[in-house]
C-alpha cells in the first residue's frame, strides 16, 4: 500500500470514522494524527473502546501503522499491529507485521497473528497469519471477532514455533 502525505492524513480520517461507524469511541488521549520519525517515516495509533448493552466491560481496539518514504516519492506502509482486547469473554486476537528480518529468519514469514484465551496465556506465541490489506481490513476483522458469538479456538491455528 502507498500513499503520499495529504492521503495518509485522509486514510487515518476514515479509518476513524469506520470504527465510529462500528459504534466504537476513539480515545482522545491517543492522537489521530500522523506523527513522524527523525528518519522520516510517518506513523499513527488508534485506540478505542467497543460496547454494547450485552458486555458490561469494555473492549479495546488498538491500530498501529508505520510508513516509510520510497525513492520514487510516496509513502509504503512498512508495519501494522491490529489488536482486539475482549475483556468481557477474556480473549486476545491480533494481527502483526513488524520486525521483518527477525520473522524471515525465524519463521520465513513476514506476518503474524496472536490468539489468547484467556488473556496472558497461550500454548503458542506467534500464529501464522495472512497479509491484512490495510487498516480497514483490520477494523473489519477485529470487529468481526468481537461480534462473532463463537471466539475462535486458538487450538485450530497454525504455530509458527512448531515449524
Amino acid at each position: 500500500m502507498r500513499l503520499f502525505g495529504a492521503a495518509l492524513e485522509d486514510y487515518l480520517a476514515e479509518v476513524a470514522e469506520l470504527l465510529e461507524r462500528y459504534g466504537a469511541v476513539v480515545d482522545p488521549e491517543i492522537d489521530s494524527v500522523i506523527l513522524a520519525s527523525p528518519s522520516g517515516a510517518r506513523w499513527f495509533q488508534i485506540r478505542a473502546a467497543l460496547w454494547d448493552e450485552r458486555t458490561p466491560s469494555r473492549s479495546i481496539v488498538e491500530l498501529r501503522e508505520v510508513w516509510r518514504p520510497s525513492a520514487d516519492g510516496p509513502y509504503e506502509r512498512s508495519e501494522y499491529l491490529y489488536e482486539l482486547l475482549d475483556h468481557e469473554r477474556d480473549f486476545r486476537r491480533a494481527f502483526h507485521l513488524h520486525d521483518v528480518a527477525t520473522y524471515i529468519r525465524r519463521f520465513r514469514v513476514v506476518v503474524h497473528e496472536h490468539c489468547e484465551r484467556p488473556v496472558g496465556s497461550t500454548s503458542c506465541h506467534h500464529f501464522a497469519g495472512v497479509p491484512v490489506r490495510d487498516a480497514f481490513a483490520g477494523v473489519e476483522l477485529l470487529v468481526g471477532a468481537w461480534v462473532d458469538p463463537e471466539i475462535p479456538d486458538c487450538g485450530a491455528l497454525t504455530c509458527l514455533e512448531a515449524r
